[in-house]
């Protein structure tokens, strides 16, 4: 796996990698020379006095503590909010309030909740480095200095009103506050240092997540060249990932590793189906949430929709009807006539097929975006391989006379199609004239 690639490491992210390596002091030093020269940046507070808690001086921490959550919710930061109420908890403050407070704000019942609104931006932090005042501190001296820094902190008037607007944020704002403020309570934290691995492809799914604050990578091992990985996205704070797992019990499809020192959300699929027993909208919720992240990532990414002009894909997946598959179960036969097409969405598939002795050969397994049955659709053929759900997958399934149709809309798919066609058909000739041996490192439909 290749090293994540820094964006730009600021002190204060410095500041939690010193506090992860256990140098709290030198952490302290830095995260309070930012809060001197921002006093404004809830960030470095929250740091602030996550520090004084962990070096014993616990006695501006809870008023730092709702301070800073009612400031990271004027901003529609909800994970920052999520982390300072559980640092409020172990301060011995009331997390329950805490949340029921973000709740209200979030919930798709909340006053402030607008459509319209957007996420604040914190002030931008200045570009400072510990002074020599803060770097010569250490011990009582040092901890007298960074309370100072919290009274103050405390007496600031936040730059924006408490009847600040905050954005419907995906999935928490479908929730009423009362079951949002449930399902934030089975939140646990994760701090990650850099270069630290949150989730490791092909390894089972247990967990969704919420980025409060960092950035990571997402990476996608190359089949074809091990040790090297594909970088397909870059996640920053607010970002919820993993949730496609705990819906469609797959394997995670990518890895995602830590760029700088990052504070990750966790909730398992254990709680989140007890939850659901108690209340059926949360089930509901994140269904329709991973059905969109679902279609999104297709339209993105899908080899045979980009045939399509952007603003035509819509239509086109509206064709398609959504099927699925339970572990074993097969989506096409060999030798099935009749002409289906099959998109894969979620999940992974294996295509099978008979070598020139008869026995079974798996010929590729394929994931997302990938399509499988165009051979007979296209070249008018039976089915050439046993396409079979390796584990639960999802499925966007397409009927001869509604590909008929699709084609006269957008003939730009009939070529693509053709094309992947064709291709493939040239590489099942070949790989079944051949020993099994010789199939395992071939890509095939």
């Amino acid at each position: 796996m290749t090293e994540p690639k820094a964006l730009g490491v600021s002190e204060l992210d410095r500041a939690h990698g010193l506090r992860l390596a256990d140098d709290r002091e030198g952490a302290l030093r830095l995260a309070a020379a930012t809060l001197e020269a921002s006093p404004d940046d809830t960030g470095a507070a929250y740091l602030v006095a996550r520090l004084l808690w962990e070096l014993k001086r616990p006695s501006l921490v809870q008023a730092t503590c709702m301070r800073a959550i009612e400031r990271f919710v004027r901003r529609a930061d909800l994970g920052s909010a999520c982390v300072s109420a559980l640092l409020l908890q172990e301060a011995g403050g009331d997390r329950t309030a805490a949340l029921a407070r973000i709740a209200r704000a979030f919930g798709s019942d909340g006053s402030l909740v607008s459509d319209k609104a957007s996420i604040s931006p914190p002030p931008l932090p200045a570009r400072t480095l510990a002074t020599a005042a803060w770097a010569a501190r250490s011990g009582e001296p040092l901890l007298t200095a960074a309370e100072q820094l919290l009274v103050r902190f405390s007496g600031t008037e936040d730059s924006l009103p408490e009847t600040t607007p905050v954005p419907r944020l995906p999935l928490f704002g479908a929730l009423e506050s009362k079951l949002l403020a449930q399902l934030l309570a089975l939140f646990v934290l994760r701090e990650l240092g850099t270069g630290q691995m949150v989730m490791r492809q092909g390894e089972d799914g247990r967990e969704a997540y919420l980025l409060a604050r960092g950035v990571l990578n997402v990476l996608r091992e190359d089949v074809q060249t091990p040790g090297q990985a594909l970088l397909l996205a870059v996640l920053g704070p607010g970002a919820l990932f993993g949730e496609m797992a705990l819906v469609s019990q797959a394997p995670r499809a990518a890895s995602v590793v830590s760029v700088e020192p990052a504070q990750v959300l966790a909730v398992g699929r254990a709680q989140l189906e007890l939850l659901a027993r108690e209340d059926a909208a949360i089930a509901r919720e994140l269904g329709a949430f991973c059905n969109r992240r679902m279609l999104t990532n297709l339209l993105r990414h899908s080899r045979i929709l980009s045939a399509v002009a952007p603003s035509q894909r819509h239509e086109l997946i509206s064709r398609f009807s959504t099927r699925s598959f339970a572990p074993g179960e097969l989506l096409l036969s060999h030798g099935e006539e009749g002409g289906r097409l099959f998109l894969v969405a979620s999940g992974l598939v294996e295509v099978r097929s008979p070598d020139a002795s008869g026995d079974a050969v798996v010929l590729a397994q394929l994931g997302a975006g990938e399509v499988v049955g165009e051979i007979s659709l296209v070249l008018r053929r039976p089915a050439t391989a046993d396409v079979a759900a390796v584990h639960r997958t999802v499925a966007l399934e397409l009927t001869w006379t509604d590909f008929h149709d699709a084609i006269k809309e957008h003939p730009g798919l009939l070529a693509q199609l053709y094309e992947i066609a064709t291709q493939r058909e040239a590489e099942l000739r070949s790989v079944v004239a051949q020993e099994a041996r010789d199939i395992s490192d071939t890509v095939l439909l």
